[in-house]
This record gives structure tokens, sequence and C-alpha cells, in this order.
């Protein structure tokens, strides 16, 4: 049987242009609560102009057999 691994990433996008922009990965989590609280703790209300945090579902690199 065959299963898909699953994670959540949190990518910190700056945008450089209307066209353009920059992507950093800042973490990988198993849910997306995790994702939400590790960018809530970076952030917080403190979110530079031109930026935002985006968690976005993964499917984690290889496929896995049971």
């Amino acid at each position: 049987r065959r299963k898909m691994t699953v994670n959540w990433v949190l990518l910190w996008i700056t945008a450089v242009g209307v066209e353009e922009f920059d992507l950093q990965n800042r973490g990988v989590f198993e849910t997306l609560a995790e994702c939400h609280v590790a960018a809530t703790q970076i952030f917080w209300e403190d979110m530079p102009i031109n930026e935002e945090a985006v968690c976005i579902r993964v499917e984690t690199l290889g496929v896995y057999w049971e």
C-alpha cells in the first residue's frame, strides 16, 4: 500500500515589486496548527510591509510503501 507523507511549510514571502517575489523557508511542521503558531511567534503583530507568512501543505520527497 502506498503512503504519501505531507508536511506544512512556513514560507516568508517578500514582494520586491508587483511581479517579483523572494521566498524563504522558515520551517517544516507536521500540522497546520504548529505552522500557524510558529508564524505567530516569528511575526506576531510586527509584519513588515511587503512581506507575508504563508503555511502551505507540501508532499515530502519520496513516496513510502507500507
